[in-house]
């Protein structure tokens, strides 16, 4: 598949998805927010005790200087005690070799476990921890990498407010590379139903990183999203996202569709 297919299929996947979401469906919440799926923010609540849930998604990023990648993405959840979720995600994409070299990984295993430190009260936001372990399965990978996140979720009727704040420590770098690197990410969702629904979640997120690069500037990406309950247990998502500024080969557009579905 070359670029303008992979650009085709994807802008044509991604209409179908935003068409599923406007058909009316039965009344389900859809506010669990997992990393990725759609976009970057994550919810400061954990898989509920026992409930496992898997996900599926494809993504296409076109990016300046013509080094489009695209490629699946999985991942799982499993609530192993009350307040503790464990789970693992895997991503591919193309031209792995390359993209190894600007560190972004093909083939990589996640592995994590979160912890729900408090609920939401009357005054307080709910409050999670989240830690990473990113071992060096992909193709041309170095190091086993560290990531440590910190949530918070907070609740105004339909609207939440989300935070969150991730330290990284990588295992392998460059000389020119920073090995530690932090990220703070402010998001809102909020349901879309005039009718009380809770069948239809729109997001939105901005994300501050500091640059791989020592030195490097600070780099700054917007994204939005949606989340459509589609049957029963079945979770529809779509998202886009775009880096204001970066590298020359930073992010155009990035686009992600993908399905989840509770067990």
């Amino acid at each position: 598949m070359d670029g303008s297919l992979g650009r085709n299929l994807i802008r044509r996947l991604f209409l179908c998805a935003i068409a599923a979401m406007a058909t009316p469906m039965v009344a389900q919440q859809v506010s669990d927010l997992e990393p990725e799926r759609p976009i970057a923010i994550e919810d400061a609540r954990v898989t509920a005790f026992h409930a496992l849930s898997g996900a599926v998604d494809w993504t296409y990023t076109e990016r300046r200087g013509g080094l489009d990648d695209y490629g699946p993405g999985f991942s799982v959840l499993y609530g192993a005690l009350r307040g503790v979720e464990v789970g693992g995600s895997l991503r591919y994409v193309t031209r792995p070799g390359r993209n190894a070299g600007r560190g972004i990984s093909s083939g990589d295993l996640f592995l994590h476990g979160s912890y729900a430190i408090a609920p939401e009260s009357a005054t307080w936001p709910a409050l999670a921890f989240r830690a990473d372990v990113q071992f060096p399965t992909g193709l041309d990978s170095k190091g086993t990498d560290l990531h440590l996140t910190g949530m918070a979720t907070r609740t105004f009727d339909g609207v939440r407010l989300h935070a969150n704040f991730r330290f990284t420590h990588l295992g392998a770098t460059a000389s020119f590379e920073r090995s530690e690197r932090y990220e703070g990410i402010a998001g809102i969702d909020l349901l879309v139903s005039r009718r009380g629904l809770t069948d239809t979640l729109v997001l939105t997120d901005f994300v501050v990183r500091t640059n791989p690069v020592i030195g490097g500037p600070a780099i700054f990406t917007l994204e939005l999203g949606a989340r459509r309950r589609i049957v029963s247990q079945t979770v529809l998502f779509a998202g886009a996202g775009s880096d204001l500024n970066g590298p020359g080969d930073r992010t155009r557009v990035r686009v992600r569709i993908g399905v989840s579905q509770l067990y």
